[in-house]
């Protein structure tokens, strides 16, 4: 983060007054990207006039007037001559997937119910939930039933950073032996089948909610690896129920992050005992204190946010240094940490105590 010691008063003032008008801008930056306008200034390198816009766009030149002036403020748009030309910060906005990605999932799914996050923080609920989409205690269970907007939004924004070390981690693991694999919160088998296309001795089990399971094996069924893909439905939550064990492997990708630090205790305990003798619990996640550029732990710490409102009302994004303390309190050690996967992804590979 920003040395805030060397703003002067001014600019330090400037910076208060940004943050205060966070929610302004954003609708007015997501407005000047989805209604065409950035796109159109980007093509016209001289500069267009509110008055142009508006006719090439068929939009209201108010509408165009203060959407652009607001663009002027927020340093994506250059005001010369009468005429609006791109900066760095709107070619960014406009056309950088990441931030394309963050600012659909705030806007579609988390802008209204962090409304509610005082609530959330006081009551650890999820109240944004329940004043938006659902009564339920927490988002899994619904997120096949969003509106299709914040369904889309949703899952971009969770492949966009899973994605970005996937085929590292299927090289990694494929060639680990595993002939079965278990996978507490396996979504919708994203995972499952690129394992279990690229190992073709290893069979994947699936623990998750019977809708998110129902979506796996329809997806595991049409990538051809159906017969090496299973599933158990199973409330994650209720620690008195076992997982199934004799597995080589237990698999947890961008999860543990969606609890908190007793019920991720509690997983990493059952996931132990899911173990035969030699085999490793495998956790991917992003930890903010292992990312190589502030843009990374940004991101993450300000998605913590959304956990509390939206999520569940009890987790956040975590550092590596948290996660090492619950893997211990849970009877298990790091055996190892491949940092740098991805946007910044750890895998922590870990092996029961002896």
């Amino acid at each position: 983060m920003f040395d805030t010691d060397k703003l002067s008063g001014a600019d330090a003032l400037l910076e208060a007054q940004k943050i205060a008008f966070g929610p302004v801008i954003f609708q007015c930056a997501r407005l000047l990207r989805d209604w065409g306008i950035f796109e159109l200034v980007k093509a016209n390198k001289r500069g267009l006039s509110t008055q142009e816009i508006s006719e090439k766009l068929s939009l209201p030149i108010y509408a165009v007037e203060v959407l652009c002036e607001s663009g002027y403020s927020m340093g994506a748009l250059k005001l010369e001559n009468e005429k609006y030309t791109i900066t760095k910060i709107g070619y960014f906005l406009l056309t950088d997937e990441m931030t394309k990605v963050n600012m659909d999932f705030n806007h579609d799914v988390n802008y209204i119910g962090l409304f509610y996050l005082d609530e959330a923080l006081k009551t650890g609920t999820a109240a944004g939930l329940h004043e938006t989409f659902s009564k339920e205690e927490t988002i899994y269970p619904i997120l096949s039933q969003l509106p299709q907007k914040a369904k889309d939004s949703w899952f971009g924004f969770d492949h966009f950073y899973s994605d970005a070390a996937f085929v590292k981690l299927v090289e990694i693991m494929s060639k680990k032996g595993i002939k079965k694999l278990l996978e507490p919160g396996g979504n919708t088998g994203k995972w499952a089948t690129a394992l279990t296309a690229a190992s073709k001795n290893t069979s994947v089990t699936i623990l998750d909610h019977q809708g998110q399971i129902d979506v796996a094996m329809k997806n595991a069924q049409e990538k051809g690896v159906g017969e090496r893909v299973d599933g158990v439905a199973i409330n994650l939550l209720d620690h008195s129920i076992d997982f199934p064990t004799g597995y080589d492997a237990v698999w947890m990708s961008q999860f543990l992050d969606c609890f908190p630090p007793s019920d991720i205790i509690n997983i990493l305990k059952r996931s132990k005992d899911a173990l035969t003798e030699d085999g490793r619990v495998y956790i991917v996640e992003p930890f903010w204190d292992r990312q190589t550029h502030e843009i990374g732990s940004y991101t993450l710490i300000n998605t913590s946010p959304y956990f509390t409102a939206l999520a569940n009302g009890t987790s956040k994004m975590y550092r590596a240094i948290e996660f090492e303390s619950f893997v211990n309190q849970a009877g298990l050690e790091v055996e190892e940490e491949i940092n740098g996967l991805g946007f910044g992804h750890t895998l922590m590979i870990c092996k029961a105590k002896q």
